[in-house]
């Protein structure tokens, strides 16, 4: 037999798993070659969507349409009961994920999230159609359910209702027809897909995600591969290898996809089919398959449910533990949630359990790999909820007693089993030890200063020298730069002993453009203003607050960035400093600030019980490790650096509240000349993205490894490609 001709006798689901095995090797060996698949795989997907919401439509209010009343209302009795069991199981179940979690010292990851609302779900739009025809064009799922349910009840009561139900019939399986004619075109959509995603997905950056990898992937296949089968053995006379495996197809390409809703139409076909196999199929259950698969869809399922084991993971991750009432009362808050967005409901569970929302983006970056995993475990959920609830309503139900107590009795012992052996897994190969982020490590700070800046002594009764112009520092060639040696992330050591920062690189594009060389000298910020004006240095640098105080004494450039207040407390005092109410009940609180802040003073106006005192550097009040300071007041921006160094600390802030205030450069009071012509320099960098650039470098973290290019065989191995 040729192998085309072995090829063509195979099953779909095992040319599926073929496609996403070649496709796997094919991404390992070209690597980023096979970038280009994805438009393929694109293509696929849409494919497939193209006749998802028509079938939908037309087969539920067709469906609905031959029902009765009563079996109308069965339909939501009976699947309604299955849907609420099924939740409250995985909410249990799920809560077990912690055993495998090993000992770890929290850390906290540096982003500025904090200062975004979680994106905002109108539920109102989602699930009440006001006008139909706006959800169809957004494909707001619920919504179209909706308005189909209400349709389909209204035409039962219609005496003539054949002369519409026919014609909808007829064009659900015309619909059914066009996607058993893309279904064949699978294996070369699942290959696009699969080799484009492992030739191009960067696994280095999911290095530190690897617990919560394994918990997700453990918990899906537990549920998917065991429990919701289990149920359904129990309830119905199907077979645990017919449940888990009729409709592997469907579960490989909701896998492989990342996507649920381009599968609906396979599994109502596949449920079908599970009851003519047994031959106990006919018209009425191949309707109550029509009707329950949209349904269920539009209720949240096992799969977005999994956003629980973040949640627990989250807690872990940041050194908090989730007693079972406090993961109980969220797991339902989140639930109720869950109807809408999980991008509404991991900021939302985060906060209730007082967890650094921070952790959000951990999410959406872990979720390029989990989505496929939840997909996978929300469609075996659609397909088991579509074969019970046939079941019961077309009365071929009936308690499995056996089959129950021997599920329930292995339950425990695979759970058990799976999950210490995970835990054993983790114990050995998880360093558990806190080492910086990744992302921070050019950033990292030195533990002393050299000696070039710690035996810098400024001379308060030197003689004033003369204010230079732009055309004076251009003749000296040298441009005198006045910088706070301990200002991270403008201005500090790091750990080669290199002079970095956001300010240090502007100062050097500065010089660049100029064509001078730069002199950077140290300064502690009780003589900045008075060395500035004595001409000692050109400008200041170093994240600058500009205060009404500070004004009035230097000349300050329009403001080069826009920074945050903060409070960076201990990790245990989070919980008794993080609102007003507790803020004001603390008793007695020193707060450290380098600086004058402008918020000092309306912060001393709204809290009586907070002294402010001046520090001379952040670093102090960390080597301090909380003996005479309660809090340390900085920019979010700043505050979120030195929590990556020192991971027992964190940041204190309010999002609604979050106020902000300007940093800017500092001249000379009577240098009227350099003030202008840097304002002028300012306007050019902001305007062609410099200042962006820097930004995200430096205060948001992005790019400061430099992303490698994807390992491959063919540039790695053969070194074939350069």
């Amino acid at each position: 037999m040729s192998i085309i001709a072995k090829y063509t006798s195979l099953s779909m689901s095992t040319k599926v798993l073929y496609a996403f095995a070649v496709g796997i090797l094919a991404g390992l060996f070209f690597g980023e070659l096979l970038a280009p698949l994805a438009i393929a795989g694109d293509a696929f997907i849409k494919l497939l969507q193209m006749t998802v919401i028509p079938y939908i439509v037309v087969s539920l209010i067709s469906s609905l349409g031959k029902l009765s009343h009563e079996q109308a209302k069965a339909v939501g009795l009976q699947v309604g009961k299955l849907v609420v069991l099924i939740w409250l199981l995985g909410i249990l179940l799920i809560y077990s994920i912690q055993m495998i979690f090993p000992s770890w010292q929290a850390g906290d990851f540096f982003s500025l999230t904090a200062l975004e609302n979680p994106k905002h779900t109108s539920l109102m739009d989602l699930y009440i159609p006001a006008n139909p025809f706006s959800a169809l064009a957004n494909a707001y799922i619920p919504a179209i359910v909706l308005f189909c349910v209400v349709t389909g009840i209204a035409l039962i009561a219609i005496e003539d209702k054949e002369r519409l139900v026919v014609p909808l019939s007829l064009l659900a399986d015309t619909f059914n027809k066009v996607t058993g004619y893309i279904l064949k075109l699978m294996p070369l959509g699942i290959f696009a897909m699969t080799a484009s995603a492992a030739g191009t997905l960067d696994l280095a950056e999911f290095q530190k995600l690897q617990v919560y990898f394994l918990a997700h992937v453990l918990m899906t296949l537990l549920l998917t591969y065991w429990v919701l089968p289990a149920i359904v053995a129990s309830l119905t006379p199907f077979s645990y290898r017919d449940i888990s495996g009729i409709a592997k197809d469907a579960f490989i390409t909701a896998f492989a996809s990342g996507n649920i809703f381009i599968v609906l139409p396979i599994l109502i076909e596949h449920a079908k089919e599970l009851f003519h196999k047994y031959q106990i199929g006919d018209e009425h259950t191949d309707d109550y398959a029509n009707i329950i698969v949209p349904i269920v869809f539009s209720l949240p399922n096992l799969g977005k449910l999994l956003t629980l084991v973040f949640v627990l993971f989250a807690a872990w991750f940041s050194g908090e533990s989730v007693d079972f009432i406090a993961y109980l009362s969220a797991a339902i808050n989140g639930l109720f949630s869950l109807f809408g967005s999980v991008y509404l409901t991991i900021p939302m569970l985060l906060d209730s359990l007082e967890l650094n929302t921070d952790l959000f983006q951990l999410y959406v970056v872990s979720s390029l790999f989990t989505s496929r995993f939840m997909s996978l475990l929300a469609a075996m959920n659609i397909f088991v909820l579509a074969v019970a609830g046939t079941a019961l309503l077309a009365n071929k139900a009936k308690l499995n007693v056996s089959r129950m107590l021997f599920y329930a009795g292995l339950t425990p012992v695979i759970f058990s089993i799976s999950l210490g052996g995970s835990s054993l897994l983790l114990s050995k190969v998880i360093n558990t030890d806190y080492v910086m982020d990744d992302v921070l490590i050019h950033m990292t700070k030195a533990k002393e200063l050299p000696d070039f800046v710690s035996k810098y002594q400024f001379n308060a009764n030197s003689a004033p020298e003369p204010l230079r112009n732009i055309a004076s520092i251009k003749k000296s060639g040298k441009l005198r730069v006045g910088y706070n040696p301990k200002q991270m992330p403008f201005s500090f050591i790091n750990a080669d002993n290199e002079l970095v920062g956001f300010d240090i690189d502007m100062m050097r594009k500065l010089a660049q453009e100029l064509e001078v060389e730069l002199v950077f000298i140290p300064y502690h910020n009780t003589h900045a203003t008075l060395a500035l004006n004595k001409g000692q240095y050109d400008l200041v640098i170093s994240g600058l607050q500009m205060t009404t105080e500070r004004i009035q004494d230097a000349n300050f450039t329009h403001p080069v960035i826009n920074l945050h207040y903060s409070l960076v407390v201990q990790d245990h005092r989070f919980a008794d400093l993080q609102n007003d109410e507790l803020l004001a009940q603390a008793g007695p609180l020193k707060v450290a600030s380098v600086g004058d802040y402008t918020i000092i003073e309306m912060l001393q106006a709204k809290f009586p019980n907070i002294n402010v005192e001046n520090i001379d550097s952040a670093q102090a009040f960390f080597d301090d490790n909380g003996q005479t300071w309660d809090a340390l007041l900085i920019s979010l921006e700043a505050g979120k650096a030195w929590t990556i160094l020192y991971p027992d600390y964190t940041t204190l802030y309010h999002r609604e509240e979050v106020r902000s205030f300007p940093a800017a450069y500092a001249v000379a009071r009577n240098n009227l000349n350099l003030h202008a012509f840097l304002n002028s320099w300012l306007t050019i960098q902001q305007s062609s993205g410099y200042v962006d650039t820097l930004y995200s470098y430096w205060i948001l973290g992005e790019n400061a490894q430099p992303k490698q290019p994807r390992w491959s065989v063919i540039k790695d191995v053969l070194h074939w490609q350069e």
